[in-house]
């Protein structure tokens, strides 16, 4: 066998195991350092499941991969992109993206290619989060700007349009975007998204049928639906297209809890010209037509923490040790420490828990209306809200130590010094520390800026909630920005708000 090939274990995922031979090849990397050494990452054996136990070595066991060499900013930020974000192993049931299909296809690119070029530019993006490599954010627009000109060019061309390579690329550079628009505190234009939904719809349901494809699908669908809630957009107008042509042998946790994320998104771009008008108060038909649809939607994506595997549960940790001790405040909220099956599945129920504090807000500000203090006392609708909307920030702040633990700055490699919480049983593996190091803060950072704006939250949380935030920005190298959700919806009649 070549020094230049991966070996793949007959164990991986069957998104490896179909898509691709047992021999990778790792283009552009390998390419210019044949030095590979082995990644040693543990599968779990004793797994009845076929399926969880491909997930639980992912592509780990049996895996070569390139070690950190000096020779190129390129060549090191996509060999850390691979090690550190693509290869690390997860739950099956928290796939909704496309990372997991990215280097069967990469693998056999060339290295000019547009997916190698849209690879290279997410590379240095991540890689230039770290206060000593910022120079790579200024070279991965060089990349970027390459593969912009080649993807205008593939999606014109009668075969190269039809190529999943050429879907994958088209994501990478939404993912791009979202990358840098977070780190400059910049709306996200979501010309990508579009380009990508336009181009599924031209490939059609006949070039969808691999599973690689059909994951592709999945992740359009994902992104779309993460965008159309920021930007408070009906999400409508794409799900009938994209949801014929997705698979439902794809379904999971995560993917459901997208398409019921869908609706919430429609239920933001119904109420808000209501409630964010200001020059006119929304009638009382208005206002019951809002809530009504607001109730519905929160039943069912109430109804999703049901559907999830039993091992998703989180659990409480005893064994987060800080040192020194009277620094825990500063990681710990109110001594709450969770621990989860990985840092994905931790992402999916933060996901669902902003999404659910997004129909809340919706349920106060309405109720705000109809209900004015101090005219008549909050209804009983209000209390439950108001409550609900305080049980999912605790869940949230709960997950923080899992996510970060005591990293403070640094980037997002991780660092022997940082700690992290465990089961009591066994020590943080490597794949978690990696994942919570380069992943944890960015999966959490939507979802806290949501949470900071609860109403009537425990006196002291919304501090600390910020200072995580200023904590994320500051190991991410972040501007500084929150904008509160809701902060065009002003109703200075709702119970708690800021009026």
């Amino acid at each position: 066998m070549s020094k230049n090939q991966l070996v793949l274990n007959a164990r991986a995922p069957t998104a490896y195991a179909q898509a691709t031979p047992i021999s990778l090849t790792l283009s552009y990397v390998t390419r210019r350092n044949p030095s590979l050494v082995r990644h040693n990452a543990q599968g779990d054996d004793n797994l009845k499941s076929t399926e969880r136990s491909a997930a639980a070595t992912t592509a780990a066991s049996g895996l070569f991969l390139p070690r950190s060499f000096q020779d190129t900013p390129e060549q090191q930020a996509v060999n850390a992109f691979f090690s550190n974000y693509i290869l690390i192993p997860r739950h099956p049931f928290s796939k909704r993206g496309y990372r997991e299909c990215l280097l069967p296809l990469y693998q056999h690119t060339r290295h000019d290619s547009l997916l190698s070029l849209a690879t290279v530019a997410m590379a240095l993006a991540i890689q230039g989060g770290s206060p000593r490599n910022q120079h790579c954010r200024v070279l991965s627009r060089a990349y970027f700007g390459k593969a912009l000109i080649k993807t205008g060019r593939a999606i014109r061309d009668p075969i190269e349009s039809l190529k999943d390579e050429t879907l994958m690329a088209v994501l990478l550079l939404s993912f791009y975007e979202r990358v840098l628009a977070t780190s400059q505190s910049k709306q996200i234009s979501g010309v990508h998204d579009t380009g990508a939904v336009a181009l599924v719809k031209h490939r059609g349901k006949e070039n969808g049928k691999s599973e690689v494809s059909a994951r592709l699908v999945l992740a359009v669908q994902t992104q779309v639906v993460d965008h159309c809630i920021q930007t408070s957009a009906p999400f409508s107008k794409t799900s009938a297209d994209l949801d014929s042509l997705r698979p439902s042998t794809l379904e999971n946790a995560a993917s459901r809890l997208t398409s019921l994320s869908a609706q919430v998104s429609d239920l933001l771009a119904f109420a808000n010209p209501t409630l964010r008008n200001h020059n006119e108060l929304p009638s009382h038909d208005q206002l019951t037509a809002i809530l009504d649809h607001a109730t519905k939607v929160e039943a069912q994506l109430s109804a999703w923490p049901e559907s999830v595997p039993h091992d998703w549960w989180w659990k409480s940790s005893n064994t987060f040790n800080t040192m020194p001790s009277h620094e825990r405040k500063l990681y710990v909220y109110n001594r709450r420490v969770d621990i989860y099956p990985d840092i994905w599945v931790a992402s999916v129920w933060n996901s669902y828990r902003g999404t659910m504090l997004l129909i809340q807000y919706t349920i106060l500000q309405t109720l705000g209306f109809l209900n004015p203090p101090p005219l008549s006392r909050p209804a009983a609708r209000i209390v439950t809200a108001i409550n609900t909307v305080q049980d999912l920030v605790d869940d949230m702040c709960g997950s923080v130590p899992f996510n970060l633990g005591t990293k403070t700055f640094g980037g997002p490699a991780d660092r022997a010094e940082v700690r992290y919480p465990d089961d009591g049983v066994t020590r943080p593996s490597s794949d978690y520390r990696k994942s919570a190091a380069g992943l944890g803060g960015w999966f959490l950072l939507e979802p806290l800026k949501t949470a900071a704006f609860a109403i009537s939250l425990r006196e002291g949380q919304k501090e600390w909630i910020l200072r995580q935030i200023e904590r994320i920005q500051r190991i991410y190298i972040i501007k500084n920005s929150i904008d509160d959700p809701m902060s065009s919806m002003p109703s200075p009649r709702c119970p708690g708000g800021r009026g």
